[in-house]
């Protein structure tokens, strides 16, 4: 941070002489005043007259009974009462921002669960109004340079270094429209699927080659998109609307697969993508990290938790 001209080191170190002197006038003693400070009545009568010699002035009169501030010590005192002042808002808003959650909270998630963290977002800040949430997109994010104050992130092995609690397993399902199945018939390996119309979208990082095992066999496959797209959700469209075979995260495709929009393909083989894994809820490790990050990763976690139950494939 850029030092302040107006702010040289001796100012700063003569604020806790000046908060001593508010409170050695206010309590009219040094030895109250020590009471109140916590250090000793030596302590608090060398912080004054540290105070004293900076400002070249004599602020208190004293005697080995009493001590009475003078007409400059009053002027002085006018301005140092404002450090505690100023101690005491603080405290204000430290309780306002520790009762009632608020400001803006940046969240990274990944195109496979941004549709379905997007429905969850609503909800929280109509719960938690003062706080204010901006959703980014992406794969791989900087926490630090990106200023991502939480994300979610697939990953065998979360980032050292950072608090990360496991969401559940991401999975991916093969499958197109019973029309496009009319059209062109049953898909009976994973290698006719080099002759299909495929709707890969650009985040899966694997978009040039879908591969597949079975409990017999591994599978890569050259895959001819047709039609690409970096949003997951345009695939499903394209997907439900005949265009041809796609393969989606499950927490997508699962509302189009129960209501038979779109049938399961090869269901004896599992795709194996860059974009499957573990999700976990990462952020900054810290014994305080702000109430309106822990409010948005409880409520999330909460939600993604129960939704998660009922993405599973019959």
């Amino acid at each position: 941070m850029e030092s302040k001209s107006y702010l040289p080191k001796d100012h700063v170190d003569i604020l806790p002489c000046m908060a001593a002197f508010a409170v050695v006038v206010e309590t009219g003693s040094f030895v109250e005043a020590s009471v109140r400070i916590g250090v000793t009545a030596s302590a608090v009568s060398k912080q004054i007259t540290k105070l004293e010699n900076i400002l070249s002035l004599r602020l208190i009169e004293r005697t080995t009974r009493s001590l009475k501030v003078n007409a400059e010590g009053e002027q002085i005192y006018e301005y140092c009462k404002l450090v505690l002042e100023s101690s005491a808002n603080i405290f204000r808003v430290k309780d306002k921002l520790v009762d009632n959650p608020q400001g803006l909270v940046r969240m990274g998630v990944p195109k496979s669960l941004y549709a379905t963290c997007s429905k969850l977002i609503p909800g929280f800040l109509s719960a938690y109004r003062d706080v204010n949430v901006q959703l980014v997109c992406g794969e791989r994010f900087d926490f630090v340079t990106d200023s991502i104050d939480v994300g979610i992130i697939v990953t065998e092995k979360p980032p050292e270094g950072m608090v990360a609690r496991r969401l559940f397993d991401v999975d991916f399902v093969l499958c197109s429209s019973a029309s496009y199945i009319s059209k062109v018939g049953l898909i009976a390996h994973p290698s006719e699927l080099a002759a299909h119309s495929c709707i890969p979208f650009v985040g899966d990082l694997d978009k040039q080659y879908w591969k597949f095992r079975s409990s017999h066999e591994n599978c890569d496959v050259p895959i001819p998109g047709r039609y690409l797209s970096d949003c997951p959700e345009a695939a499903l469209t394209a997907t439900i609307s005949g265009v041809g075979v796609s393969c989606l995260p499950v927490c997508l495709a699962i509302d189009a697969l129960r209501s038979n929009q779109l049938i399961k393909i090869l269901p004896d083989w599992i795709y194996k993508g860059a974009l499957q894994g573990t999700a976990w809820m990462v952020y900054q490790p810290g014994h305080h990290v702000s109430k309106r990050i822990k409010v948005l990763v409880q409520y999330v976690m909460a939600d993604l938790s129960r939704l998660s139950t009922t993405w599973k494939l019959m």
